[in-house]
């Protein structure tokens, strides 16, 4: 069955939640998401609100605002368990589905609210910091009500809209600038919405399409062909919304860091740093475990191939030993890196990948004591000379009956009530089929309360290490660099005009490539281009870097950013030539790599 155009999908999803099967898809989707987890996090976000305000506003206006807030997160929870509960669920559908949007707009409702506190509009602290958490509750409200596009609909326009409303009232240059980007930000979560609204849409009408097929092959044998081809067309198209959710929640969460990023430089208080620096600590926290999901997503679909190569192991256990030292300091442990001169056979990213993932659990799930990562020869009889590389930990250690299941997804032995800030449970699944996809065999012992060895063997190649030339600093200042950034969204063109013109760099913003040609002229004065990929009217940032480099008759040095991962998509940017980042991008990161490319396109 072929699939529908775009400009049908709106019709098709009117009527496809008119069929009662395909309202009760709908239903199981919304009701059996880890709501529990969500709604926690929910009440932990209305704590920290009040412990923030409790000094600014009035406290009988604070605890009953936080006591409604709670009472009503618990009410949800209530009907989500009892409804779960129902042994009758199919007469209970109608009023399921009814009391989502009631739940967005009365939780939008009372955050929208906050910004008319007593006091908060003109205590600029208290302002910035309900702005933040406002936006990161709207980006994280896409994945609980987005399927349901009223709710979400209901929950961001209930709380984003009496913001800027609260800040036109001000009429000041500082408050209108707000209303407006809350009003931009409100348009592109909505249209994020609309986006996975209409996957997740598609997705359900190939399942129920599907379950037809499966019960017409129970008469019909010679079916058998159709229900396969089917069942290609719906992996094809789980891995389309995978690439579609995953671009749409890395477009606000990027805009988010850029945000945090400009903020950080204007916070001259301590205690409001604290706070930016949490966000940021929670921000990335969020962009690893979306990364995570992904990594577990391409492997499921075959698309990460390993590339082969010789080469030193030394440069990588120096990386690790430079990120994790400050990490291991703040538990009071000791991390050794023992050093290796010997050369190597396999993919060196995958490696790192490996054995980052190794060393930050054994650091997580050891509370005093060391962990040692090292290496030594060894003589495989079937695979023959082999490197072992080994992570050593006094941590809490595996019992038995355990050790059999931590290469499982989502698993984790010490995190029953599944805290977030021990991670998502994916490291030692993605170690283990990367292991796998390097066939560097992978093996673990370890006794409970004393801790684990981690060991994986690698080919072996030769005692001798080359000398590579000394790294480059890439940190290099960007002053008075000309910089054009390409991008259709407001809010990421924005942040990102706001971070570079804190490095020093002259900025040109178009969203689309005839607005950058128009800004440019004949002149073509800009050092570099940082273009989306993705950009209007199916072109991409590949034909406007090429669109520019042709009108200026000279190339510039060009960065792409990007929040797809459809493979297709990333195997073109790849094979350009061009510099590619995913969004997220860290500003370290960016920076560095602009530096970089600045300094090559003057070498040549």
């Amino acid at each position: 069955m072929a699939v529908s155009k775009a400009s049908d999908t709106s019709h098709l999803c009117s009527d496809l939640y008119r069929s009662r099967p395909a309202t009760d898809e709908l239903v199981k989707i919304l009701y059996y998401q880890p709501i529990y987890s969500i709604l926690t996090g929910h009440a932990l976000a209305v704590f920290i609100t009040v412990v923030f305000l409790w000094n600014t506003v009035p406290l009988q206006w604070l605890l009953p605002w936080a006591v409604i807030i709670v009472t009503q997160t618990l009410v949800w929870a209530y009907l989500v368990a009892k409804f779960r509960k129902e042994q009758h669920q199919q007469d209970k559908i109608r009023e399921a589905i009814r009391l989502f949007p009631i739940a967005g707009a009365v939780t939008g409702i009372f955050w929208g609210a906050t910004l008319y506190s007593p006091n908060v509009i003109h205590d600029t602290t208290s302002m910035v910091f309900l702005s933040i958490m406002v936006l990161g509750i709207t980006a994280a409200g896409l994945a609980v009500f987005a399927p349901y596009l009223r709710s979400y609909s209901a929950f961001a326009g209930c709380t984003l809209i009496p913001f800027a409303v609260r800040f036109f009232i001000e009429d000041t240059r500082l408050h209108l600038t707000l209303g407006i980007m809350f009003l931009l930000y409100l348009t592109i979560v909505l249209i994020s919405g609309l986006n996975m609204k209409r996957a997740v849409t598609e997705s359900i009408r190939l399942r129920l399409t599907n379950t037809d097929l499966v019960a017409d092959l129970m008469i019909k044998n010679s079916l058998a062909e159709r229900a396969r081809e089917e069942a290609v067309q719906a992996d094809i198209s789980k891995s389309k919304f995978l690439a579609a959710a995953s671009h749409d929640l890395r477009q606000p969460l990027h805009a988010l860091g850029l945000f945090v990023d400009a903020l950080e430089s204007r916070i001259h208080y301590s205690e409001v740093r604290h706070i930016v620096n949490n966000i940021r600590i929670s921000t990335d926290a969020l962009s690893d475990l979306l990364n995570s999901l992904l990594d577990i997503s391409k492997l499921d679909a075959g698309v990460l191939e390993p590339r082969l190569t010789d080469f030193p192991l030394r440069p990588i256990l120096n990386r690790i030993a430079t990120d994790y030292s400050e990490v291991a300091s703040s538990k009071s442990l000791q991390l050794r890196i023992v050093d290796c001169k010997l050369m190597i056979h396999t993919d060196p990213g995958m490696l790192e990948r490996i054995l980052r993932n190794l060393v930050s659990n054994a650091i997580r799930y050891t509370h005093n004591g060391r962990v040692l990562l090292g290496c030594r020869r060894h003589q495989d009889p079937v695979n023959g000379d082999r490197i072992c590389i080994e992570v050593h930990d006094t941590g809490i250690g595996i019992s038995d009956e355990n050790i059999g299941n931590i290469f499982e997804e989502f698993y984790q032995i010490e995190n029953p009530e599944r805290d977030r800030s021990k991670g998502l449970g994916l490291g030692l699944a993605i170690v283990k089929r990367l292991a796998d996809l390097l066939n560097c065999p992978l093996t673990v012992r370890s006794s409970p309360e004393k801790g684990s060895v981690f060991r994986l063997s690698v080919p072996f190649v030769s005692n001798t290490v080359l000398l590579s030339e000394p790294a480059l600093d890439y940190l290099e200042d960007l002053k008075d660099t000309r910089v054009l950034i390409i991008d259709d969204e407001a809010l990421i063109r924005i942040g990102m005009c706001q971070v570079l013109e804190q490095w020093g760099c002259s900025v040109l913003q178009a969203e689309s490539i005839e607005q950058a040609l128009e800004l440019l002229g004949e002149q073509c004065e800009i050092d570099m281009i940082l273009t989306d990929y993705r950009l209007r009217d199916n072109q991409t940032g590949l034909d406007a870097i090429n669109s520019i480099h042709a009108a200026c008759n000279r190339n510039i040095a060009a960065l792409i950013l990007t929040g797809d991962t459809d493979p297709q998509r990333l195997r073109e940017a790849k094979d350009s030539g061009f510099k590619l980042l995913h969004k997220p991008v860290s500003s370290a990161k960016l920076r560095s790599l602009m530096s970089y490319l600045l300094e090559q396109e003057t070498k040549s």
